[in-house]
């Protein structure tokens, strides 16, 4: 267990002192997303860094054999600056379809949010003064924060904001926990997403991400 553990931190430091000091690299994982041993999507993960600038994606998708009856697909884009080891977003942008709807998210930030615009459009006064909002991320930013080091990482992903805390265990998984989340739009602080575990190999993205979301475990594992 203790040469295992002490391989995987070896493993990650040099993963990440590439990422921190070389000029371009390029990341990229494929998922198959099951819930209760079932197939219900793909998804995939990009990274790419060239000097100080990143690009991440993500993009998501129905498949397997229950497809005709529960259709989505989602694509979330963040581009930005990496200063001081940090990831820092300067746009994002959100698309959601399912049969019932279709949800867009458009941000911008310098250190603080500057723009945030929604379609279809949000009626609700926010409950957040979002000005206020100093060196906030989108999720896959925060995510990727994470992964690189940082031990928390304030999140904003259109309707909520929340902060990622990291935890480790000795196998080497991740466990995030959603600490001070607020509601944007809604005067209320249910929150369905419980929480998320990296379970971090000898690359730079998770091998398996595991999403614990009400009473469901969705299962992403690298393919």
């Amino acid at each position: 267990m203790f040469t295992r553990l002490c391989l995987n931190k070896f493993l990650v430091f040099f993963v990440l002192f590439v990422v921190n000091t070389s000029y371009a690299n390029n990341f990229i994982a494929e998922y198959k997303v099951s819930t209760t041993g079932i197939k219900i999507g793909n998804f995939s993960w990009s990274l790419n860094i060239n000097e100080n600038i990143f690009q991440t994606e993500i993009n998501l998708k129905n498949s397997g054999i229950f497809s005709p009856l529960y259709k989505f697909e989602g694509s979330y884009l963040s581009t930005g600056i990496i200063e001081n080891s940090i990831f820092k977003t300067q746009n994002y942008q959100q698309f959601w379809k399912t049969k019932k709807k279709t949800k867009i998210v458009k941000m911008s930030f310098d250190d603080y949010l500057i723009e945030l615009k929604q379609e279809p459009k949000e009626e609700e006064t926010a409950r957040v003064n979002l000005e206020n909002l100093y060196l906030y991320f989108d999720p896959i930013t925060s995510f990727i924060n994470i992964l690189n080091g940082q031990n928390e990482a304030r999140t904003i992903d259109g309707r909520r904001i929340y902060r990622l805390k990291k935890n480790e265990d000795e196998e080497g998984s991740i466990v995030l926990k959603i600490e001070d989340y607020v509601n944007i739009w809604a005067d209320h602080k249910r929150n369905d997403l419980k929480k998320i575990e990296f379970f971090i190999g000898d690359e730079f993205l998770p091998y398996e991400i595991l999403i614990h979301f009400k009473e469901r475990v969705f299962r992403l594992e690298r393919i």
